[in-house]
């Protein structure tokens, strides 16, 4: 089992040694470092070479605070879930209940792993709520067609004619996929 850290600071001139040296003392072989890194959405490469480079099954990954891998509680618990479904610990030395190598930090793990799936519970279900209010309201969403009757009717007579799809795409100024979706349902 080997100990691996992780650092990062918001910005490029940030003190990163600090975080270095205490991961170091407290065990980590190797220390992977985005300096001048939001937590954000922003690509984070040593990140990704942190998360490649530990073994399932074997490391325990280090950080001085979880804020250097997390940006929230729901980022936090997507991290630990996918830490632990490889089998890698995952230890804060600055907040001791994130431990997931005791059983208080995985209770604490699967604790914040159940708001996650509320989280994502709660959005589905605002997601499908605000899609059935706007049918009621009579909105449809999507892009809008541009098969009129008069360019479907058009397709229509083309096709009979033995255009090709292709063809008929190109007389009437639309895509290929559209006229044979349009086409194709209408006759469903």
């Amino acid at each position: 089992m080997a100990i691996i850290g992780y650092a990062r600071t918001l910005l490029p001139d940030d003190d990163v040694e600090g975080q270095v040296a205490v991961l170091r003392d407290a065990g980590a072989r190797r220390v992977f470092v985005d300096a001048g890194v939001p937590a954000g959405r922003q690509a984070r490469p040593e990140w990704e070479h942190c998360l490649d480079y530990l073994r399932d099954g074997e490391d325990t990954l280090i950080v001085v605070t979880a804020d250097r891998i997390a940006r929230s509680a729901l980022q936090l618990a997507e991290t630990l879930t996918l830490l632990h479904s490889r089998g890698i610990g995952f230890r804060s030395l600055s907040e001791p209940v994130l431990d997931t190598t005791t059983d208080a930090g995985t209770v604490l793990r699967d604790l914040l792993g159940v708001v996650v799936a509320l989280d994502r519970a709660g959005r589905a279900e605002d997601t499908r709520l605000g899609l059935t209010h706007a049918r009621d309201q009579g909105r449809v969403g999507g892009r809008p067609t541009v098969i009129t009757p008069e360019l479907l009717q058009a397709a229509r007579e083309l096709r009979a004619g033995g255009a090709t799809y292709t063809q008929i795409a190109t007389d009437l100024g639309v895509g290929k996929t559209t006229i044979r979706r349009a086409l194709t349902t209408e006759t469903l």
